[in-house]
């Protein structure tokens, strides 16, 4: 079953390629996303899903908005890593902007695309992962920006749609 995302595809695509390119070279740039460019983001979505497709689309864009956050929002929480491992300082594991990226997302497309987004950006993210670990020689506590593999995955996920 095959449900239209909240936001037209005509209209959500270049605005949310927007979004993620910018979010993306942001995070590989300085580490940092700006959250106020998240938060416009997500909202932005909500807005044009309600002006579009009425509380119906809102509805559904919401329910995107969950999925999405909701997905990365455990590993925020716990900064990455289960509880007795070494203290994460910043930079070290998903952040606040992952979560809103990925609800973004969400608010744009809907839950189920939010979803194949979050398994592609995974399957991304590991293969960088496991490049750069062994480009650093392999030592432990490898570090790099996640935001770029969230939106990779969610290019992919449209590719496969």
């Amino acid at each position: 079953m095959d449900i239209a995302p909240p936001v037209p595809t005509a209209v959500a695509w270049p605005a949310l390629a927007l979004l993620l390119g910018v979010a993306a070279v942001a995070d590989l740039r300085s580490r940092h996303v700006p959250i106020l460019l998240l938060g416009g983001g997500l909202l932005t979505g909500l807005v044009l899903a309600a002006l579009v497709g009425g509380s119906s689309a809102l509805g559904h864009s919401l329910l995107g908005v969950a999925v999405g956050g909701g997905l990365l929002l455990p590993f925020v929480l716990v900064r990455g890593k289960p509880p007795g491992l070494p203290r994460v300082e910043r930079g070290e594991a998903l952040g606040p902007a992952d979560a809103l990226l990925l609800a973004a997302v969400g608010a744009w497309q809907g839950p189920l695309f939010a979803l194949q987004a979050a398994v592609a950006a995974s399957l991304v993210g590991a293969v960088w992962a496991l490049v750069a670990w062994c480009r650093a020689g392999r030592r432990r506590g490898v570090v790099f920006p996640y935001v770029p593999s969230l939106a990779l995955g969610a290019v992919l996920a449209t590719l496969l749609r």
